[in-house]
């Protein structure tokens, strides 16, 4: 299935066209150390999330919370989504490519490309693995094909956030998560406000996302995701009641 011919999905992060998801992705076994790594600590988080969804609803993420629908083999692109494949799609830090890794780098004003990996790994295999969960746990109750209809792109965004968020306040790691968040958004929003800060909204996103996504600087992407974060953790209710509003959407 060739993402970048979806209609259903106008962004796409995964998508500058060269890249093709298929069934034929390695497996587990075929990844090298580095991708096995970032897979096992993706994994570990999705399987705690999916614990608090078991536990508090009748839906389940089982689909996804399995090492082998977890997909780290493409390169080159920083930014990947769950597309309601069932398969959670992220860019290992090895797969970026020089120029990508320094992009990341800038992005959190890491003084090495060490610092820079070790805040790239927390984000993207912990807190958006996620946030891929609680879009995996729309499309178990809404459908994908409903989300993609019925929901827009920045509400999609957002409401998946401010579950994560909430997620990792009943885990009992809040401090720990959201003062990371904290950290490593601080230089994103100094930086990058004064181009973006304007463009931060659900109108901008539907009619210039190709520029938001742009798959070869997704630093528009980047500064959107460090202002939804800044909203969900200023809006983020418990997560008995983000999980239900989610299962509740039909009727809102």
């Amino acid at each position: 299935m060739s993402i970048c011919g979806l209609r259903l999905v106008p962004i796409l992060l995964v998508c500058s066209c060269g890249l093709t998801v298929t069934s034929e992705r390695p497996s587990y076994d075929e990844l090298d150390v580095q991708e096995q790594s970032a897979v096992d600590t993706i994994l570990g988080e999705l399987t705690r999330f999916n614990a608090q969804v078991q536990h508090r609803t009748k839906y389940n993420i089982d689909a996804v919370a399995d090492r082998e629908q977890i997909h780290v083999s493409f390169e080159g692109l920083i930014f990947s989504a769950n597309l309601g494949d069932d398969v959670v799609h992220v860019a290992v830090w090895e797969n970026l490519g020089s120029e990508k890794q320094a992009l990341v780098q800038r992005w959190f004003k890491a003084k090495t490309p060490a610092q820079a990996r070790a805040t790239y790994g927390k984000l993207f295999y912990q807190f958006l693995a996620v946030v891929q969960g609680v879009k995996q746990f729309m499309f178990q109750v809404l459908s994908s094909a409903w989300v993609y209809h019925h929901r827009s792109l920045f509400n999609q965004e957002r409401d998946s956030i401010r579950t994560a968020l909430a997620h990792y306040v009943v885990e009992g790691r809040q401090k720990e998560m959201w003062g990371f968040l904290k950290g490593a958004c601080a230089p994103v929003i100094a930086q990058y406000g004064p181009a973006w800060r304007d463009r931060f909204s659900k109108d901008y996103l539907q009619h210039h996302f190709t520029e938001v996504f742009d798959p070869e600087d997704p630093t528009g992407y980047m500064y959107f995701v460090c202002r939804w974060i800044t909203m969900g953790t200023e809006e983020a209710e418990g997560l008995n009641a983000e999980l239900q509003w989610l299962v509740d959407l039909p009727r809102l």
